[in-house]
């Protein structure tokens, strides 16, 4: 394998959701899902992506050995904005306030991490996130965050790994769209 890490282009944010959908779909589905009628949770996110801003393909970065095998996305908190949405997306929105109300004003806040087979345990998120860490450093941030699942031992200890601690821990109830619900843990790395 020869997998090499760029940043991520406008043209690829198809690739960005494809990855994200097949990585990690919870939150994008419990967001997009049918609230464009007649559009896909993927070609809504595709749309976002194409955008510019936070949660954009201008904050993210593509993982390739010939097609897109990964890719990630991270961005400095104090470019978020508040919500301009409005209706059912807002609803939608504000089951993660716990997780929006924890998150530090002053990091650089890795929003999204996937790996497809057979490429995890190789290298690729390892590279990834030194890819996301490396941007922080560049934009004069002091410290990384994440979000991951309590449950999720196995990213954990990676993230452990890369010298990520718990800095805090947020629970989620039950929804009737939420694909998970539970206690999801912020880690922090400082630079």
């Amino acid at each position: 394998m020869s997998v090499t890490i760029r940043p991520a282009n406008r043209e690829d944010a198809p690739a960005l959701a494809a990855i994200e959908l097949f990585t990690a779909p919870e939150f994008a589905t419990f967001l997009l899902d049918g609230l464009f009628e007649g559009r896909s949770v993927g070609a809504t996110l595709a749309s976002i992506y194409a955008r510019e801003g936070t949660d954009s393909w201008q904050w993210s970065w593509i993982a390739e050995d010939g097609d897109v095998v990964g890719a990630a996305g991270a961005y400095p908190t104090t470019l978020v904005q508040p919500s301009t949405d409005t209706g059912e997306a807002a609803a939608r929105l504000a089951y993660f306030a716990p997780i929006q109300a924890a998150m530090p004003k002053d990091s650089f806040h890795i929003s999204r991490l996937g790996v497809l087979e057979p490429y995890r345990r190789q290298g690729v998120a390892r590279s990834l996130v030194q890819a996301m860490t490396e941007a922080a450093g560049e934009h004069g941030e002091t410290r990384v965050t994440l979000f991951v699942w309590e449950d999720n031992a196995a990213a954990r200890a990676f993230y452990e790994t890369l010298g990520f601690a718990e800095a805090a821990r947020v629970s989620l109830p039950p929804h009737p769209r939420a694909m998970r619900h539970g206690t999801t843990v912020l880690l922090e790395k400082p630079l």
